[in-house]
């Protein structure tokens, strides 16, 4: 039977896709469906036709899958946060596991090779160290959890509307500090009459609200995102954020462009340092306003401790540390290393990277601003280093530009430990490296986000 757009049809889903939604099959025909769960039976509606596929949502649940659970958030049906709330956490490690394996397979043609079992994570809630919410005049009204329309909300985006926004009560990967500095912005926001920004008519004053901790020493960061330079706004907002003990930073981003960004060139410092400290290991970092810094502290120390054993440092190897940062890996691996240069190309990460590195006495890493698709062949400094025996390659979702690939590809080291947050781009860009004699040794997924779609892959290369 053939099928078309709005047609309603039944369907059993087998896995989840990369982006999280829930794949089946329909004669023969892909069907991608937004939060549906592997081994549910399902109604569904046809919404958008593709050439291959369609996309489809849910009517009916007609058979539940075990694996079925009682999402923790009240705002799960509609924010675009979090995926799989509703999902056993151990049926979520199976599920990204079998998602890198395949992808790694048929995009990076790596069919005989085995991935290691994911590496999970112990807390599921209350473990990103970073979220930003919106400030909106445009409420989403939430059909589970429907509440009275205000003049000013705080939250995060549904699925698929940049100009609508859900005015959380609490967000449940967040910490509980972080909530209550959302609740109280939130209250002040609206008692002192601050004007939310309207993304469609580029009107209003008060934009953004990133928090930032960090558990070292139980610290965290408020970015305050506004239209315009107007401290004297804010004062009622600063005042009661100050009285929250664990907030050791109050910045505020000024970003007067019609993007949707929270980061920004013109910057005023508030209240407190204009970085907190987080602990990695024995290591101490700066996290800045703008900085990069993995999500979730936690799981970053597994992540590095992978790295680590992968790379195996006997103590007399150059190490390259390719977008690198604020040059956490470098430097968390530096103790075992002759050398470590650092490449970046946001020059205040490599501020940042130069701080980390002194803060942590480290006398054996130097680091380098640029592009790597230009500044490993343009700068002259960086000709006259040493070449490494090992390259760290933690490039952004996009993967590695041409370029950039065929610059590492150069560096002619002996082996690469290539870490992605997208294994579409990964094997990619792996599929390259092994046509110039590179041959895949190791594939450790690890989860870093739970009760997201969002996967870490690190494979091991060597030549």
């Amino acid at each position: 039977m053939k099928i078309k757009r709005n047609d309603i049809i039944e369907i059993t889903v087998d896995s989840i896709s990369f982006g999280g939604s829930g794949f089946a099959k329909y004669n023969d025909i892909a069907i991608f469906i937004d939060k549906a769960l592997p081994g549910q039976k399902l109604r569904v509606k046809l919404f958008k036709k593709y050439k291959s596929y369609f996309k489809a949502g849910i009517v009916d649940i007609i058979e539940q899958t075990p694996h079925a659970i009682e999402p923790k958030c009240i705002h799960f049906n509609d924010c675009g946060g979090c995926s799989f709330q509703n999902f056993d956490y151990k049926e979520q490690l199976k599920q990204k596991e079998i998602q890198v394996g395949d992808t790694l397979s048929h995009i990076g043609n790596l069919k005989s090779l085995k991935v290691k079992p994911i590496l999970g994570a112990k807390e599921h809630f209350n473990y990103r160290n970073k979220m930003e919410f919106t400030f909106s005049n445009n409420q989403w009204f939430e059909k589970h959890n429907p509440k009275e329309k205000k003049e000013l909300c705080l939250g995060l985006h549904p699925k698929g509307r940049f100009d609508k926004t859900i005015d959380l009560e609490s967000c449940q990967i967040q910490s509980n500090i972080a909530n209550k500095i959302m609740e109280t912005a939130r209250d002040i926001a609206i008692k002192s009459n601050l004007k939310p920004y309207d993304i469609r008519r580029h009107t209003g004053f008060i934009r953004q609200l990133v928090i930032r901790s960090a558990d070292y020493n139980n610290e965290t960061m408020v970015i305050i995102v506004t239209s315009k330079n107007d401290q004297k706004k804010l004062e009622p907002l600063i005042k009661e954020l100050i009285k929250i003990k664990e907030i050791k930073s109050i910045i505020n981003n000024v970003n007067s462009r019609k993007a949707d960004v929270s980061y920004s060139n013109e910057r005023y410092l508030l209240h407190g340092d204009e970085f907190i400290t987080e602990k990695i290991g024995d290591y101490k970092f700066k996290i800045s306003a703008d900085s990069f810094f993995q999500t979730n502290s936690k799981q970053t120390k597994k992540l590095y401790d992978i790295i680590k054993k992968e790379a195996n440092l006997k103590g007399n190897e150059v190490l390259y540390d390719l977008y690198c940062g604020t040059g956490t890996i470098g430097i968390y691996l530096s103790s075992k290393a002759k050398k470590v240069f650092g490449f970046e190309i946001i020059s205040s990460a490599i501020d940042d990277a130069i701080i980390n590195a002194d803060n942590n006495k480290v006398k054996n890493a130097l680091f380098f601003q640029g592009d790597i698709k230009d500044v490993l062949t343009d700068n002259q400094e960086i000709k006259t280093i040493e070449k490494p025996d090992i390259s760290i390659v933690d490039p952004p979702r996009s993967g590695l530009h041409p370029k950039a690939l065929k610059n590492i590809i150069k560096l002619d080291q002996k082996k690469i430990i290539y870490i992605s947050c997208n294994p579409s781009t990964q094997a990619r860009d792996l599929k390259e490296l092994i046509s110039h004699g590179y041959k895949v040794k190791n594939i450790q997924p690890v989860d870093m986000f739970p009760h997201t779609p969002h996967i870490e892959s690190v494979v091991t290369l060597t030549k």
